[in-house]
């Protein structure tokens, strides 16, 4: 009865030197090129929902294949792991910096990221979500630099509040399977800061001004 473990094991070894590209990227990665194997792949120009992420090292978690998933392990401006099953996908303790990343409505220099996990279902359904985000301002806003949140699931929505330490800046981020909301409130800015944000769309809303944007992806 040793044929069975025996069998098990060289199909495990098969499907970790596959070829990289038939597997990756999974969502929600993706890269201009991908080389190596599965179980040790280099991703050139990766992004994640639109924010690029530089060049990645993905390593394949071979115990993770007995328990029905494709997990990695990253390396380079994220660490922390992706997984994916036939039923849902996500991640696990991404930390690091984003530079140069954008959200909408905003200047944004870069996002440090600890400890963020993330669950979807194979709808793209939020099923649980924790962490913590903190966006740089390229420019400051109202006297403000920076902007935190922690993600939650809202519904099937991933939903990612952003706020400035004193609640004067706000970004609250909505994301549905194929569809994202992005709400901008902003109160005590300058007088030349309201002219340009006028420019930029902002609008009257409340005691400050507003700007609502969506779109799909």
């Amino acid at each position: 009865m040793r044929v069975a473990p025996l069998l098990a094991g060289l199909a495990l070894g098969l499907v970790a030197f596959l070829p990289a590209r038939l597997l990756l990227p999974a969502p929600p990665l993706a890269a201009s090129a991908v080389s190596g194997s599965l179980r040790r792949a280099e991703l050139a120009d990766a992004q994640a929902g639109g924010i690029g992420l530089g060049t990645l090292s993905v390593a394949l978690q071979p115990q993770a294949l007995l328990k029905g998933r494709l997990q990695w392990q990253l390396g380079g401006a994220l660490s922390g792991t992706l997984w994916r099953s036939a039923t849902a996908q996500g991640a696990d303790g991404l930390s690091g910096r984003l530079a140069g990343s954008a959200l909408p409505g905003l200047p944004i220099r870069s996002l440090d990221l600890t400890g963020l996990s993330l669950a979807l279902d194979a709808a793209g359904r939020c099923q649980s979500a924790s962490g913590q985000v903190t966006a740089s301002l390229a420019t400051p806003i109202a006297g403000q630099a920076s902007l935190s949140g922690s993600p939650t699931c809202d519904g099937d929505a991933l939903s990612l509040p952003l706020a400035s330490a004193d609640g004067r800046l706000r970004l609250d981020l909505g994301i549905r399977p194929g569809r994202w909301q992005a709400i901008t409130r902003i109160s005590g800015a300058g007088p030349a800061e309201l002219v340009a944000l006028t420019a930029a769309g902002f609008r009257p809303d409340g005691p400050g001004l507003g700007l609502t944007q969506e779109g799909s992806w």
